[in-house]
């Protein structure tokens, strides 16, 4: 069964469809990326999800239970975190105080250790667990960790976008949503963003990510969807989408 399932999913701004009716599925420790143009209905997929914008009809399911128009926060507990097009760094904190604020919805676990043979269930704290992932998340930003008490403000557009991906993986998701990741960023940041992207794949994170840039995402992605107006276009593996030259021309742009 899906990690998460969008069934019929329809939204509407006023009296624009923004979405007309769209199915998609993202399986546990996949990416699953949406392309498409200005206006296809990316974002509007991706806030939906998160709770954001609310849906006229339809369903998303996550983890086996009903989300659709659940309050953000309520989404959030349930292991849907997002870092948002644009950043949104927190300004006036340092890169670590923006990090410590992401992992708010922590909640002290139960952990199963094997010691001498035997199976011991340890309570872990949520002081415990923030330093944990923190080292995790410093794992895969270095530079990050170089940073850590540097004003976040400061940081270039590269690091920020970093920052933005490090923050909501500090909330331990179950999925995690990304939109529009290298947004601004010049091509060689960019690569390195989508190589940071798949190596967090690697280590069994589920990933939804919304995206302009289609032949770096088509590249780590498992399975993609082409919005086009509302609607779904195409849909397949990265590999296909990425070796059908007339959808890539008509659609995602000429390489």
């Amino acid at each position: 069964m899906p990690i998460l399932e969008i069934k019929d999913l329809v939204v509407d701004y006023g009296i624009i469809r923004a979405l007309k009716g769209i199915n998609m599925k993202v399986e546990e420790g996949t990416i699953v990326a949406v392309l498409g143009a200005n206006g296809a209905g990316k974002t509007t997929t991706i806030r939906t999800i998160s709770g954001v914008v609310k849906a006229k009809s339809g369903h998303i399911i996550f983890d086996g239970n009903e989300i659709t128009n659940k309050e953000s926060y309520k989404i959030t507990e349930k292991g849907i975190l997002q870092s948002p097009e644009g950043r949104l760094i927190l300004i006036g904190l340092t890169v670590e105080e923006n990090l410590r604020v992401g992992a708010y919805s922590l909640k002290p676990i139960i952990r199963t250790i094997i010691k001498n043979g035997v199976e011991t269930n340890v309570k872990v704290s949520v002081r415990e667990l923030i330093n944990e992932t923190l080292e995790e998340v410093y794992a895969y930003f270095p530079i990050l960790k170089e940073r850590k008490k540097q004003q976040a403000s400061t940081l270039s557009g590269g690091e920020q976008q970093m920052l933005a991906i490090a923050r909501a993986l500090m909330g331990r998701p179950k999925c995690l949503l990304l939109d529009e990741p290298s947004l601004g960023l010049a091509p060689l940041i960019v690569r390195d963003i989508f190589k940071i992207i798949e190596e967090i794949k690697k280590r069994g994170q589920t990933i939804f990510i919304v995206e302009q840039n289609a032949y770096q995402t088509l590249k780590i992605a498992d399975y993609a969807y082409v919005l086009e107006l509302g609607k779904i276009k195409f849909e397949g593996t990265g590999q296909e989408l990425l070796g059908n030259d007339a959808l890539v021309n008509a659609y995602l742009g000429s390489k």
